[in-house]
């Protein structure tokens, strides 16, 4: 029985990182202020987005890092890198032999993680500089010519 428990045991070492730590984080987005859109892209594709912060996606784990652009009226966008950091429980792997589970952690991503919040501060645009003054034109008068002109014939 007991060696029975042993080989249930090293069956699930395999892909030690898959098990204990998932294939997928979840990521909070926050802006200051709040109330910006944003969108999440990994190596050129759009993985998520938030329409108002702040929100959460979940993720699938990659050895990628993410882009997290944020955008708000009155606001310059904002872009921030995200580092994908490799966990240690893929070591469970190695240790117990199991090459099988350290693939099988690296093709899933489960042997990293990404940060559970990205905070991103949006900068006002500069204000707008008041419209330029027009000049005043005169308005043209028309004027009769001469007097001669107003009187009438026999005048």
């Amino acid at each position: 029985m007991q060696g029975f428990a042993a080989l249930a045991l090293v069956a699930l070492l395999p892909a030690c990182a898959t098990v204990v730590e998932g294939t997928s984080d979840t990521v909070t987005l926050s802006t200051n202020p709040a109330g910006a859109t944003c969108t999440v892209d990994r190596n050129g594709e759009r993985v998520a987005a938030v329409a108002t912060t702040p929100g959460s996606v979940r993720i699938g784990k990659s050895r990628h890092d993410l882009n997290v652009t944020c955008t708000k009226e009155g606001y310059q966008p904002a872009t921030v890198a995200a580092s994908s950091k490799f966990t240690g429980a893929t070591f469970g792997n190695v240790i117990a032999g199991g090459v099988v589970g350290v693939v099988v952690d690296a093709a899933s991503g489960a042997n990293n993680r990404y940060p559970s919040e990205v905070r991103l501060d949006l900068v006002e645009n500069p204000a707008a500089p008041p419209p330029a003054p027009v000049a005043q034109v005169p308005s043209p008068v028309l004027r009769p010519a001469s007097h001669e002109r107003l009187r009438g014939p026999g005048m």
